[in-house]
C-alpha cells in the first residue's frame, strides 16, 4: 500500500506541489514566529534585569519607598561586608554595586533629567558589557575621573570622546556638588531608555561626588535560575542586616506585568498561528482529495474496500505531510537562524520615541531553538493527516457511480 500511496503522491505533480507548499509555509511561519516572539520575551526580560532590576536587588528599605526620588539619604552602609555575605549563598552568581543618582542637564536651553550611575567596571563587565558597547573610546577604570555617555545623550550634549562633561548635582547631604569628567567613550547598549539618558562613571567618584563613603544605593545580584528569585530573596532577608531588604525581580509591579502581558500576547499570537496553519492544511488536503472523486470511485468499482481506501488517502497525506513539513523545517530553520544571529533593527522607530521609560532594544533577535522546530516539524505531519481523516471518510463512503458523476 505504501508503494501505491507514493505513486499517488508523485503522480499528480502539480497538486501534489500546491498541497505540500501549503503545508510547508505553514510550518516554515509557525516556526519562524514562534522563534521571533520567544525572541521578544526574552529579550525584553534580559534588557530590564541587566539595565534596572537585576534578578534581586538588597536595598534600604526606604530607599524602596521612593525609589522614584532617587534619595541618597537611605542608602547601604558597610555594602562591601553586605556584599561578602550574599556572595557566600550558593544561589548567586554575580554581586555588584550601584549608585544611582538624579542630575538635570541644560540641553538647548532645556533642562533635561539624566541618570548618573557609579559602578564597578571590573564586576560589572559581565552584566553590561559595556567595553564591547562602545561606538567610539574606550571603557573607564576604576579609580578615574571619568566617564562614558550613553550615544542620545551624547548627540544632545554635543560631546565626543576625550571632551570633559561637568556634573552639578545634590549631595547625600542637600548641598551642591560638582565634578568634571573627561569622556572616554560613548556607549550603545541598544535600549534607547538607557542610551539617552544615562552617563556611567566609576564607583569611587560616584561616592566623592555625592559624599557617600562606604555606602551604595543598591546591590545587585543574579542568581542561577531568575524564576527562582521571590525564594531565594526570602532565604536572603534572613541574614541582611537590620534596615535592608532583597527584593526579587517579581516585586517590580511594572516588569511582573509587562511579562505577563507579553505572554499572554505571545499565546493568543501563537494560538491564532495554530489555528490558521491547521485551517489552511485543513482546506488543501479536502480539496486534494475532493479533485480525485473520479480516481476514488474507479479504485472502488475495481474492488477497493472503504477501510482500505480511506488507509490509502491518509498514507498519502502522512507521506505528503512528512515531505513538506521537512521542507517547511528546513525553510524555517533557515529563517529562524537569520533572526537569531542577525534580529530585525527597528532602531528608526524607536528614535521617534526617545524618552520613553521602557527598556525596549534597538535590535530584536529570536531564540533558536531546535526543540521548536521539531515542534513545527512534527505539527505538519499530524495536522496533515488529522486533515485527511474527514475527506477520506467522505471518499471512502461514496458509491462509485456517484463517484465517477461527481466527476
Amino acid at each position: 500500500m505504501f508503494r501505491l500511496a507514493l505513486r499517488n503522491v508523485l503522480r499528480n505533480k502539480r497538486r501534489s506541489f500546491l498541497t505540500g507548499l501549503s503545508i510547508a509555509f505553514a510550518v516554515m511561519m509557525v516556526i519562524f514566529l514562534w522563534t521571533f516572539v520567544s525572541g521578544i520575551i526574552d529579550n525584553l526580560f534580559n534588557s530590564y534585569v541587566t539595565n534596572s532590576v537585576g534578578h534581586i536587588r538588597v536595598m534600604n528599605m526606604d530607599y524602596l519607598k521612593r525609589e522614584s526620588m532617587l534619595p541618597l539619604s537611605a542608602t547601604v552602609y558597610d555594602y562591601q561586608q553586605v556584599m561578602k555575605k550574599l556572595e557566600e549563598d550558593p544561589n548567586v552568581t554575580l554581586v555588584t554595586s550601584r549608585i544611582k543618582f538624579g542630575v538635570l542637564m541644560d540641553i538647548r536651553g532645556k533642562n533635561k533629567p539624566v541618570l548618573g550611575i557609579g559602578i564597578d567596571p571590573a564586576r560589572e563587565r559581565s552584566v553590561l558589557d559595556l567595553q564591547d558597547k562602545m561606538v567610539a573610546g574606550r571603557m573607564f577604570t576604576a579609580g578615574t575621573s571619568e566617564t562614558v555617555v550613553g550615544l542620545g545623550l551624547a548627540k544632545d550634549l554635543g560631546l565626543k570622546a576625550g571632551d570633559t562633561l561637568t556634573v552639578i548635582t545634590q549631595t547625600a547631604h542637600g548641598s551642591l556638588s560638582g565634578l568634571n569628567l573627561k569622556v572616554d567613550g560613548i556607549f550603545s547598549l541598544g535600549v534607547a531608555s538607557v542610551d539617552n539618558r544615562t552617563f556611567f562613571l566609576p564607583l569611587g567618584q560616584a561616592q566623592q561626588l555625592l559624599d557617600l563613603d562606604n555606602r551604595v544605593t543598591e546591590i545587585f545580584l543574579l542568581i542561577k535560575d531568575s524564576d527562582k528569585a521571590e525564594e531565594v530573596a526570602a532565604e536572603l532577608n534572613k541574614k541582611l542586616p537590620s534596615g535592608l531588604t532583597a527584593v526579587p525581580w517579581q516585586a517590580n509591579g511594572f516588569l511582573y506585568f509587562m511579562m505577563a502581558i507579553v505572554r499572554y500576547i505571545y499565546g493568543v499570537i501563537y494560538a491564532f498561528i495554530l489555528i490558521l496553519a491547521s485551517f489552511t492544511i485543513l482546506n488543501t488536503m479536502f480539496m486534494a482529495v475532493m479533485e480525485r472523486t473520479r480516481e476514488i470511485g474507479m479504485m472502488k468499482a475495481l474492488g477497493m474496500r472503504e477501510g482500505a481506501l480511506g488507509r490509502l488517502i491518509i498514507l498519502e497525506a502522512l507521506i505528503l505531510g512528512v515531505l513538506a513539513s521537512f521542507i517547511g523545517a528546513i525553510g524555517g530553520t533557515l529563517l529562524a537562524y537569520y533572526v537569531s544571529t542577525v534580529g530585525i533593527d527597528y532602531t528608526a522607530a524607536f528614535q521617534q520615541i526617545r524618552d520613553i521609560e521602557i527598556p525596549l532594544g534597538y535590535i530584536y533577535k529570536g531564540q533558536f531553538s531546535w526543540l521548536t522546530i521539531g515542534t513545527g516539524f512534527v505539527m505538519g505531519i499530524i495536522f496533515s493527516v488529522l486533515a485527511s481523516v474527514f475527506p477520506a471518510r467522505r471518499a471512502a463512503k461514496m458509491e462509485p457511480t456517484e463517484a465517477m458523476k461527481a466527476a
